[in-house]
């Protein structure tokens, strides 16, 4: 029964990941987020039902075969030849997380323990007689587990949709005030649809690839057959590295290639040429082979010379620059998924709750705005976006810290909880921003708390990121164990400032600078007070919804970006905290 149990719970954790992602806008595969919950996307063709889910509800319906089967004294033919087909399945997706190089831990451990509960029913006794039931308590059980999760599903998408609804209708009431207000500067991508001076001007930065993209462009569409009193300017960032020095990771293989081929249609044919382009790429979700380009322009007119003049401005670094001034210019406006959508230079939240843009739109037009050019439109640069994301987010309860470690007033007006990893280098950075801020200021209070990428100290995480993640974690327990909060701190000034020299052997020679005892600290990093110390502030980082580290409350509100270059967005937050 073991296999199953444990079948059972890494098969719960990717169900849960798969619940925890829908309140994310724009997380599917694919997306920017996808690689934190990748164990939990795959849909079984045809029903369109998530893996994850089926495999739990497959698992538990298996546990209750196998609890009968006890009563039965023997396991039957039926039975057997089932678990034979669910290995067979878990080789298929090993094989498939092998070719397409996307190591899911909890996905694994699930497919081990699969083997291993096929193993262990071939060693169990045949029963003497046929019997039909356990593959109907099978059918009962899977049924009613499917049933429980898809009831689970609908209740976190509805609390993810009226999430978006919030967000939609504040950010279309800051629309509508912004527009009465008027601005300054211009707002405005390279080509356009519609009059330049219009009462409602969209600007859509988005990437040809992605979905959610292809979902808002459809909408934009739509508002553009219905109204004559509306433009459109599209700006790319696309989610790949070839082009664009903002995005972390290559998503999208193709983004980068579909964006020059919008733009090389744009130098050749003007704004028509653009978005004769952008359209075919949207089409056909910004994918193509070298033939279907050729293919594609030759229906879009493109004679053979023109197509390889066509080719080798595609390959020059004429589209490179203007894609790149776009992903910088995105980047300075705090964008961090695709789509980004500005409704007269205001960035429409919410845009994944349903129809959001034409409902915004047509909220904005009932407001009877004025003939404006882009003049008048300038979204606020990634600084004051990152305080403004703070500013709306909704107080959260904090978990309680049996055993806090702060600097700063109990009473502080402003008080700052960080959960971070030793050995993470964006966790020392905003550490050292925060430590640097708490010290100057007698009204700010400030938390550190553990969350390292290490399985071995952290059951909340299946990544293994940061091997010594761990020791350090343990390391600080333990100093303010035998030192107080003087000892604690003074480690973690340490371990923070010693990320790539951290060792055994350097964590020893500190220990004795700091006036510790090394023996007595090794010692005591064993005991189980500080792994039930790091595994209470793990969990709790873990019920808040943890995805990345650091990860920041000030004021109970989480802190959704705050590294943009030189500014001082931590800084601006905790002024406004204190206010």
């Amino acid at each position: 029964m073991v296999p199953l149990i444990i079948a059972i719970g890494a098969s719960l954790m990717l169900v849960l990941q798969h619940l925890d992602a829908l309140s994310l806008p724009g997380c599917g595969p694919g997306s920017a987020c996808a690689e934190l919950t990748q164990g939990a996307w795959g849909k079984v063709p045809l029903v369109n039902w998530p893996v994850s889910f089926v495999g739990l509800a497959y698992f538990l319906a298996l546990l209750g075969a196998w609890i009968q089967a006890g009563r039965a004294r023997g396991v039957s033919i039926a039975l057997k030849y089932l678990v034979w087909v669910g290995a067979a399945f878990s080789v298929m997706f090993i094989m498939v997380m092998i070719f397409s190089r996307h190591l899911c831990w909890y996905c694994l451990a699930v497919h081990v323990a699969n083997f291993g509960f096929l193993v262990t029913v071939q060693r169990s006794a045949t029963a003497s007689a046929a019997s039909l039931k356990p593959l109907v308590w099978i059918g009962v059980v899977f049924l009613v587990a499917s049933g429980a999760q898809e009831g689970a599903r609908r209740s976190f998408k509805q609390l993810a949709e009226k999430k978006a609804e919030r967000e939609q209708a504040e950010s279309t009431q800051r629309i509508i005030e912004s527009t009465t207000a008027g601005r300054t500067e211009g707002f405005t991508g390279r080509h356009l649809i519609g009059p330049a001076e219009a009462p409602i001007r969209l600007v859509i930065i988005s990437d040809y690839q992605c979905p959610d993209c292809k979902r808002i462009e459809a909408q934009a569409s739509a508002i553009l057959d219905q109204r004559d009193d509306i433009s459109l300017s599209a700006k790319h960032f696309p989610m790949c590295t070839d082009c664009n020095r903002n995005a972390r990771k290559t998503l999208h293989p193709n983004a980068c290639w579909a964006a020059r081929a919008a733009e090389t249609a744009g130098i050749l044919r003007g704004n028509d040429g653009f978005w004769q382009m952008h359209r075919w790429l949207f089409d056909r979700g910004g994918a193509f082979t070298d033939a279907e380009l050729h293919q594609g322009l030759r229906e879009l007119g493109y004679d053979p010379q023109q197509l390889q003049q066509f080719l080798g401005i595609m390959q020059s670094r004429q589209p490179l620059e203007l894609i790149t001034a776009d992903t910088d210019e995105a980047s300075a406006l705090g964008l961090h998924y695709t789509p980004m959508v500005f409704i007269n230079g205001v960035e429409l939240k919410g845009w994944n709750a349903p129809n959001a843009l034409i409902r915004a739109v047509a909220a904005l037009a009932a407001t009877n705005p004025p003939r404006q050019t882009a003049a008048h439109d300038r979204p606020p640069a990634a600084a004051k976006k990152y305080v403004a994301d703070w500013r709306e987010q909704p107080a959260r309860s904090i978990p309680a810290d049996s055993r806090a470690w702060t600097i700063g007033p109990q009473d502080a007006k402003v008080d700052v909880v960080v959960w971070g990893d030793y050995q993470e280098p964006f966790t020392a950075e905003a550490d050292g921003i925060l430590r640097r801020i708490a010290a100057s200021r007698p009204d700010t209070r400030y938390t550190f708390r553990h969350f390292p990428f290490n399985q071995e100290c952290n059951p909340a995480t299946q990544s293994n990121r940061h091997p010594l993640a761990c020791r350090a974690a343990q390391a600080a327990e333990a100093a303010g164990a035998l030192g107080g909060t003087d000892g604690y701190w003074k480690m973690h000034d340490w371990l923070m400032s010693n990320q790539r020299q951290f060792s055994d052997a350097t964590l020893r020679g500190a220990a004795a600078d700091m006036g510790l005892d090394p023996e007595a600290l090794f010692a005591q990093m064993e005991t189980p007070d500080v792994a039930a110390a790091i595994t209470e502030d793990a969990r709790a980082g873990k019920t808040l919804g943890l995805r990345s580290i650091p990860m920041i409350f000030i004021n109970n509100k989480f802190v959704p970006r705050w590294r943009f270059q030189e500014h001082r967005t931590l800084q601006r937050m905790i002024e406004e905290a204190a206010q």
